[in-house]
């Protein structure tokens, strides 16, 4: 997958690398067990289900929501991210009394874009920027690519989810304290491509050190610095 890379942080990310204490990579978010779907309806049309889940897996657990991408069920597949990345408390702002069709078709076009460009950033302009863009949050919109790109077959460099807890209020402020004062990169708030992308240039790089894929990079540092 193509990213902007931002060489400020490229330069930082190498030379004051983020202190992680694991030597194996640690496993993403596996899902809330007790995660059903029944009364979601208002999140999905009239023709959307969901797949079979065998009992013991998590509803919203990464691999089904891959699942549910690659079956074209993009409705039910949201739905479970909304679920995953525990934001039913921004599901007004989500869905914003936006036509479900419409989400439907934008995250369609989203995939397609994807395909052609190997690249989100058309995609990300158009789900972060103002009406007629859905103007959700860089948080939102970071999880829902996560899972598209990977059902799309983007394993080794897809985007990763960032949040305002772990990742900008306590991994930022750690990699960045380390940084002498004039070689410190901007930082990773705000919606804006440009900000993501200097997240996802500290992520490439820490991965790439480690051989691992950024999807195990992020899932590290967000487990070990989330009880911190």
């Amino acid at each position: 997958m193509n990213w902007i890379i931002d060489e400020c942080t490229r330069a930082a990310a190498h030379d004051f690398p983020l202190p992680i204490e694991a030597q194996q990579h640690l496993s993403q978010f596996g899902g809330y067990p007790n995660c059903n779907p029944v009364g979601w309806q208002d999140c999905l049309r009239t023709v959307d289900t969901f797949l079979q889940c065998p009992a013991e897996v998590p509803r919203d657990a990464p691999n089904q929501i891959i699942s549910e991408i690659q079956h074209g069920h993009y409705l039910p597949a949201l739905a479970l991210t909304v679920s995953w990345g525990g934001m039913w408390r921004t599901k007004q702002k989500i869905y914003s009394n936006r036509n479900l069709q419409e989400i439907h078709d934008t995250a369609e076009n989203c995939a397609q874009s994807i395909t052609q460009t190997n690249s989100i950033q058309q995609s990300w302009e158009l789900l972060t920027s103002k009406p007629p863009g859905f103007q959700w949050s860089s948080v939102m919109t970071s999880k829902a690519l996560h899972f598209l790109c990977r059902a799309l077959g983007f394993n080794r460099r897809p985007p990763v989810p960032i949040d305002r807890g772990v990742i900008r209020n306590r991994v930022w402020p750690c990699f960045r304290q380390t940084i002498p004062q004039g070689g410190r990169p901007l930082n990773w708030d705000g919606d804006g491509f440009d900000a993501y992308c200097r997240y996802m240039t500290a992520i490439i790089t820490w991965a790439g050190a480690r051989h691992w894929t950024t999807t195990q990079m992020e899932s590290t540092i967000f487990a070990e610095y989330k009880d911190e």
